[in-house]
């Protein structure tokens, strides 16, 4: 009777937790953040395309890689909203949901794994941070692929502790593994150093385990190695390391030039500024540098990423009061030092490397996000070591107190985030092109030709997806002449009209301009050769694009 009570309040508040991830997920959507910047548009337009045609924008038939306009992306995420963008279209919700649901799917993952490697009372306050963490609801909110990343890590996880005692869930492990690296690029690396630890961790259950269950470790193996398969062929031809060349800081050519300089402004006997100043040298450097600001106060409390897509600012990718947690969490693993604790400590130690290679990586958001496992969870077990010594005063008090800063740290950040955020961050999010574009669906049959300002941000990917152009007739009439830039249709032009707009428009032609790069001077706007059709602005009513015509 007690363990049937047990589990329906550990089901109650279970699910009243996914209610709240919900809620806090799905809420104005549509509106929050501001826009759908260039990766979401992306992530939308090659699902319509694969759903309308089973191919990519480049003609590739059910891809392992996607090729994009500019570099190959890892597909999972991208198919996993195909679905999505079929029953509500090419908007913000058919590309935000998936990132949604992967997000609020990762409650319950935590929740398992916490408990697994706890108690049910270490998984239920996991979830529960996990809900209301800042750096998870900012990223299950737009189309980043990280929330899918991190859900699949969990599970993985945790049906290869289950494995140990029941097989056939290491196979569903080695699946979930095995798929992680056509989620997103830090899988790459995090993958065979979340297996080597979780091998060395549990080698005596490993080796008990085989005894018992013979060859399904095998099996498991030729399956990881199956899912891998076509993703390794990928990398050994080249496309899925492309976007790493371009990150690195192997390929960082201001390192290199750094380095140069150095070696050329210190002229030692025997080069032996070469010694001082290297390429090795100066990777490592910047290696250690950014693998220590991943965990800086900077980076977790106090700013955030400086990317205003990743953070909201003012505040850390953490709140104030989870450091107190944090610490009591930390202090806890010293005292105990179980399995559990090893492999929270190890998942945390080894969660910055991917991005620690990456030249802007210390402070990224994005590819530091496997952190937030090990931190939600270290949090998790400081508020336990409270909650286990509430008889004491001083505990109480202490509780008391963090209860009242929690409350305000997570009304701070939902204010900000709903209120001020879209506002301030509304040009990072790339806002105007839906607007332009809706005009364009409107009133494009007007007109013989539309020239389209391709200087702002790339505009191509963006008018596919905003005007719904149909992928079979784009992969037919896409042109790269004319117009300094590329056509389709010999209708649409994308580029910059080379010489005085005013001069070039006539009553047949529409132009998109951009106000930062075409409009250098507003009084051209007055010329009564032009006609201002639409001023598209941002929230705070400065211009960002005019769509004008001539009147000739």
């Amino acid at each position: 009777m007690y363990n049937r009570s047990r589990l329906k309040k550990t089901l109650s508040i279970l699910f009243a937790i996914l209610i709240i991830a919900t809620v806090l997920r799905v809420y104005q959507l549509d509106k929050v953040p501001p826009s759908l910047f260039g990766d979401e548009v992306d992530v939308g337009y090659q699902a319509y395309s694969i759903l309308k045609t089973g191919q990519d924008l480049y003609g590739q038939s059910f891809p392992t890689l996607i090729h994009s306009l500019s570099e190959y992306r890892a597909p999972l995420f991208i198919y996993s909203d195909i679905p999505l963008i079929a029953i509500f279209g090419l908007n913000e919700w058919g590309v935000r949901l998936a990132a949604a649901f992967w997000g609020i799917l990762g409650m319950l993952g935590i929740f398992l794994l916490a408990r697994k490697l706890f108690n049910e009372k270490i998984g239920l306050l996991a979830a529960g941070f996990l809900t209301i963490s800042p750096w998870h609801i900012h990223y299950s909110r737009a189309g980043f692929e990280v929330t899918m990343l991190l859900t699949f890590f969990i599970f993985a996880t945790y049906f290869f502790l289950k494995g140990l005692e029941k097989k056939w869930h290491l196979v569903i492990s080695a699946i979930l593994f095995g798929l992680t690296p056509y989620i997103y690029s830090t899988a790459v690396l995090f993958l065979p150093l979340i297996i080597f630890m979780m091998i060395i961790i549990f080698r005596k259950d490993i080796k008990v385990s085989s005894s018992r269950f013979g060859g399904i470790w095998l099996i498991g193996l030729i399956t990881l190695f199956l899912v891998l398969a076509p993703y390794g062929i990928q990398t050994i031809s080249g496309k899925s390391g492309e976007r790493f060349n371009i990150i690195s800081i192997f390929g960082s050519q201001t390192l290199q030039d750094k380095v140069f300089l150095a070696q050329k402004s210190e002229q030692l006997p025997l080069d032996l500024q070469r010694l001082f100043h290297n390429k090795p040298l100066i990777w490592m450097q910047n290696i250690t540098l950014n693998y220590l600001r991943a965990f800086s106060p900077e980076f977790l409390f106090l700013s955030g990423d400086p990317n205003a897509r990743h953070s909201i600012h003012e505040m850390g990718q953490m709140y104030y009061f989870e450091t107190i947690l944090l610490g009591l969490g930390l202090f806890g693993i010293y005292r105990r030092w179980g399995t559990g604790e090893k492999v929270l400590l190890s998942w945390l130690l080894i969660a910055p490397i991917p991005a620690s290679l990456t030249y802007d990586g210390g402070f990224h958001a994005t590819r530091n996000f496997l952190m937030l496992m090990p931190f939600m969870i270290l949090v998790s077990l400081g508020a336990n070591e409270i909650l286990g010594k509430l008889k004491s005063v001083k505990y109480r008090n202490l509780a008391g107190i963090l209860i009242i800063l929690a409350v305000f740290n997570t009304t701070f950040y939902l204010h900000r985030y709903y209120a001020h955020y879209p506002i301030e961050s509304s040009r990072a999010w790339h806002f105007g092109f839906k607007e332009a574009f809706g005009y364009v669906s409107a009133n494009g049959s007007n007109y013989e030709k539309i020239l389209i300002n391709n200087t702002y941000e790339p505009s191509l990917i963006r008018f596919l997806f905003w005007t719904k152009y149909d992928p079979n007739r784009f992969h037919q009439e896409f042109s790269t002449e004319a117009f300094d830039g590329f056509s389709l249709e010999e209708k649409y032009f994308f580029g910059k009209v080379d010489g005085p707009f005013e001069q070039i428009l006539d009553s047949k032609i529409l132009y998109i301009a951009s106000s930062r790069d075409d409009i250098t001077n507003p009084q051209t706007l007055l010329d009564k050769r032009v006609k201002v059709l639409k001023t598209v602005a941002s929230p705070i009513g400065e211009p960002i694009f005019y769509i004008l015509t001539g009147t000739k």
